[in-house]
């Protein structure tokens, strides 16, 4: 199987340039690629190329004979059937229809002959086969009765990647299929993939999942598409690696260019004083001076090509020397406790969450709540915000305190205000501090200037963020940071976090931004347990 794009160009119709140019790549039997790239640059439509769904505007996309089988797995709400019928189905639709008469009318004849029919096609060896494949990708027999729309997002996504396993799909095509999912489910999908006899592409917002899962990573930014081999800690050692080239060509260069500049200047005023002595000469020193003039004119032709290749490497090599932006995300230095929970217990339903939950948060500590989706870290947040009291048990937070909250979805209804306007009027802050903290948090150059509601999800959330912690907030309380932000976004963010000076209480499910931020840990084990770490293992949570 092999799968080759060469210079790729793809341009909606109302762009007015194209969403990437160039891109160059080859997807064969042993392919573990992942993609990344901010929110925009194209990742969805590049496999919506590689499945024939789009077209390019340019460029081609080759395909070996027989052209290979794709999966797209994407998230999708799933529908009323089955778990099993809904796998059978893609082996053959009669066998799915047969066997969900069986189960729903047995020993009517109807049933009968549903059975009959599924008998003499093999069914029932397809069906083992079915069952096999789908506990070997997770999905457990205890949920093969279900329907598809009842399962919970990761059961929906290991149920499609069995379905794509059975329909003997050459290549999987996984767009974000970490979203939505905890720690411990994005630690089974890596070892899913890790162990799958098949070549994917994987979109993916997870730095620790892409180190997991692939060999090689391709970045889609400023329009281009760029290769890189390893996961994404390689990715990031090369890319730094390769700044650091460009920043050293780009000094030598512009060096380079000063000392040119001023060469030909010194070159041009001797060539000049030549012609003067010569204008004032006899002729035979007319034609000595003017030998000597003719000399220096060529030696001066031959730098400013010189210069013109100097500047054309250190305009080559800036483009990738990213501004460095730096402004501490100051929170208060209050110290003392700032909020505590003693024995508390929590319960959706008859359920129980979490039971005899006890915790201190003290000025400038950084707190982070791990757990199963479901388990109740969301609930946590509202009883230590004061949004919700505890079933039983204390929760008490001190007096006069200033507390930032960032809920998992944001939407500012300021939809025609400026964020740098936002962020002054929030912490009465100047405007150069203001832009600075923005670009901290990846909101740059004329984007300070666009009315927010024409920002996207991922960077109304960055201005949220960024108004918040300008007001220098005792308390930041984060419900999902990494909801709506694409990888560069997050690590942007991360840094921030990581040097935060007030105290945070961070919900997640990102392992590297809780190894990067956390100091202390609350893990909830989704069945009413809980416990407190001073460290974090990914392994674990």
């Amino acid at each position: 199987m092999q799968i080759t794009c060469t210079d790729l160009s793809f341009s909606y119709p109302e762009q007015a340039t194209p969403l990437f140019d160039g891109v160059t790549f080859s997807i064969s039997d042993g392919s573990r690629l992942g993609m990344i790239g901010p929110n925009g640059s194209g990742k969805s439509t590049l496999l919506g190329l590689l499945t024939g769904r789009l077209q390019p505007t340019a460029g081609t996309v080759g395909r070996s004979r027989p052209t290979p089988r794709i999966a797209l797995i994407e998230m999708d709400e799933g529908d009323n059937k089955p778990v099993v019928a809904s796998a059978l189905a893609v082996r053959d639709p009669r066998l799915a229809h047969s066997w969900e008469v069986m189960q729903a009318d047995a020993g009517s004849d109807s049933a009968l002959e549903a059975a009959a029919a599924f008998a003499a096609a093999d069914g029932y060896v397809v069906l083992a086969e079915t069952q096999r494949t789908l506990a070997q990708t997770g999905v457990s027999d205890r949920l093969w009765g279900h329907t598809v729309a009842s399962l919970s997002v990761g059961e929906r996504l290991w149920l499609r990647v069995a379905e794509a396993t059975l329909a003997g799909a050459d290549l999987l095509l996984l767009d974000e299929p970490t979203s939505h999912l905890d720690i411990r489910k994005r630690a089974e999908l890596a070892v899913t993939l890790q162990d799958l006899d098949r070549p994917y592409v994987v979109v993916s917002h997870d730095r620790r999942f892409l180190d997991l899962v692939c060999t090689q990573v391709l970045e889609l930014t400023h329009g281009h598409g760029r290769l890189y081999a390893g996961g994404y800690t390689q990715y990031v050692a090369t890319m730094r690696a390769q700044e650091e080239h460009d920043r050293d060509i780009y000094t030598v260069q512009t060096r380079k260019v000063r000392q040119l500049k001023q060469a030909i200047g010194a070159s041009r005023q001797h060539a000049a004083n030549i012609e003067l002595l010569a204008h004032k000469s006899s002729f035979i020193g007319k034609t000595h001076y003017s030998a000597i003039a003719a000399r220096l004119e060529k030696r001066a032709k031959a730098m400013r090509r010189q210069l013109e290749r100097s500047l054309a490497e250190a305009q080559g090599a800036k483009p990738f020397i990213e501004k460095k932006r730096a402004f501490a995300i100051d929170g208060t230095t209050r110290g003392g406790i700032l909020a505590s929970f003693e024995s508390v217990s929590a319960m959706a339903g008859d359920r129980i969450l979490f039971s005899n939950l006890s915790l201190t948060v003290r000025g400038g500590e950084h707190w982070c709540i791990l757990g199963p989706n479901g388990a109740g870290k969301s609930t946590l947040l509202s009883i230590l915000l004061g949004k919700r009291q505890p079933d039983s048990g204390a929760a008490s937070m001190a007096r006069s305190i200033k507390v930032g909250y960032v809920p998992q979805q944001v939407t500012l209804t300021h939809g025609d205000e400026l964020p740098i306007d936002l962020v002054r009027e929030a912490s009465g802050i100047g405007s150069e501090d203001a832009r600075i903290l923005l670009g901290t948090l990846g909101i740059e150059d004329d984007q300070v200037f666009q009315p927010v509601g024409l920002l996207s999800a991922g960077q109304q959330k960055r201005v949220f963020i960024a108004r918040l912690v300008a007001a220098r907030p005792d308390l930041l309380v984060i419900d999902e940071l990494e909801g709506n932000l694409a990888i560069d976004a997050l690590a942007l963010l991360e840094q921030a976090l990581s040097q935060f000076t007030g105290a945070l209480v961070m919900v997640t499910h990102d392992a590297a931004l809780a190894h990067a931020v956390g100091q202390q840990f609350i893990s909830l084990d989704g069945i009413g347990g809980w416990s407190q770490e001073n460290r974090f293992d990914d392994e674990e949570s």
